[in-house]
């Protein structure tokens, strides 16, 4: 049992819960619209969110990215145009940027490893998922608000799983925290409500819902079913099969 990873509140039909994680959720898009961009493509402005103890690994985002250059972009009155709050989510090595997959793709196939390679490294990340779709573990440091996931899960992932694909896995939960920040970000802008789950929320529980399955809980018939309908490409975690599989949690 891993009690860090236990909700300390309780979260269904909780209205101040709700309005603790909208006020999150406002704080980080409030945030992310007011950082500085280069309007030249290909250059950026880069903002800090983490660095590794020894400093060879930051994560962040560059301002602007791909969708601020572009007219194609739908908008929830239905007009196009750019987005001119968009970010890049980057992972810095050495110096160096490195080129990351930040697809949906890559994110899953990265569940599929992880569930080959220890069983309760699966259900952790399954437990980080399913709190960072609250912002359970977004805390304000110096006037910040913070991803700070559980040192305990942290640690634990680590030795298990030091590297991923060339990064820490403490890295990688970083760099999609990245790009679930710009996902709010984004959806904000263009006029949708992020509050009624579209963006980071619907991307976090998909993937809880994703290691699910993996761990043989969940429905891959659900997930389908749930993928081929609007919005495509999204299946937040039913809340009773969250509680089956992530125990740890402690949901109520």
């Amino acid at each position: 049992m891993m009690e860090s990873l236990a909700i300390e509140d309780k979260i269904i039909r909780n209205k101040a819960f709700k309005a603790l994680v909208r006020s999150k959720k406002e704080w980080l898009i409030k945030y992310g619209k007011s950082l500085s961009g280069k309007t030249v493509k290909d250059t950026y402005d880069y903002h800090l969110m983490w660095e590794s103890i020894d400093g060879r690994c930051k994560v962040g985002v560059g301002k602007f990215g791909k969708e601020y250059y572009v007219n194609t972009i739908s908008w929830k009155n239905g007009t196009k145009g750019n987005n001119p709050n968009d970010m890049r989510p980057f992972v810095c090595i050495d110096g160096e940027m490195r080129e990351f997959d930040s697809s949906f793709d890559h994110i899953f196939h990265f569940f599929q490893d992880v569930s080959k390679i220890d069983d309760k490294a699966l259900e952790v990340l399954g437990c980080l998922m399913y709190r960072n779709a609250f912002l359970i573990d977004h805390k304000e440091i110096n006037g910040i608000l913070t991803y700070y996931p559980p040192q305990e899960a942290i640690n634990y992932l680590n030795a298990v799983i030091p590297i991923y694909d060339g990064i820490s896995i403490e890295a990688y939960l970083h760099y999609m925290e990245a790009i679930a920040w710009n996902e709010d970000v984004k959806y904000d802008t263009l006029g949708y409500d992020v509050h009624s789950g579209i963006g980071r929320q619907n991307n976090m529980l998909t993937y809880a819902h994703i290691i699910s399955i993996f761990m043989g809980v969940g429905s891959i018939a659900k997930l389908c079913s749930q993928f081929s309908r609007p919005p495509i490409g999204v299946s937040a975690i039913p809340q009773s099969v969250a509680k089956e599989a992530f125990p740890w949690l402690k949901i109520r």
